[in-house]
């Protein structure tokens, strides 16, 4: 028996939508106050600066510990990046050349789910898939070099 999985893709613009500014290092403080009540949540999250339009990381909370204000300081603060600097050196070096702020924009579980028709999957897995959507639509940065 074969059973259908539908995935709704938007518009890449749709994506980057209701964007959050984040700062990074003692900045992470002064802008996280501003954060609304999605950071609570889990899903996916797309790094990138407005104008002219980059996109430079897609990634994913994991563990059901995870939300995405725990992730993002992992990301925009030195001292949290330790044990996976990547993001962080990336994020610095193009806020750096480009003298902009990085954005985030959210994709929540929730918002994951109402985009998979079909096959039930649990949340996981349609996390994981739906990144490997953007990542190839949205061509960030630095996962091209991959």
């Amino acid at each position: 028996m074969v059973e259908d999985i539908i995935i709704t893709v938007m518009d890449g613009e749709e994506y980057l939508k209701n964007a959050l500014e984040i700062g990074l290092d003692r900045e992470w403080a002064k802008k996280s106050a501003n954060f609304d009540g999605r950071m609570r949540m889990q899903g996916i999250y797309i790094f990138h600066i407005s104008a002219p339009r980059r996109i430079i990381y897609v990634g994913k909370t994991r563990g059901p510990t995870m939300d995405f204000r725990t992730r993002l300081y992992r990301h925009a603060t030195k001292s949290a990046s330790q044990s996976n600097p990547k993001v962080y050196e990336t994020l610095k070096k193009i806020t750096k050349e480009t003298q902009r702020s990085v954005l985030v924009s959210l994709l929540t579980t929730e918002q994951i789910r109402n985009l998979f028709k079909g096959k039930p999957l649990e949340d996981a897995a349609l996390v994981d898939i739906y990144e490997q959507v953007l990542i190839h639509l949205l061509k960030p940065d630095m996962q091209q070099e991959e």
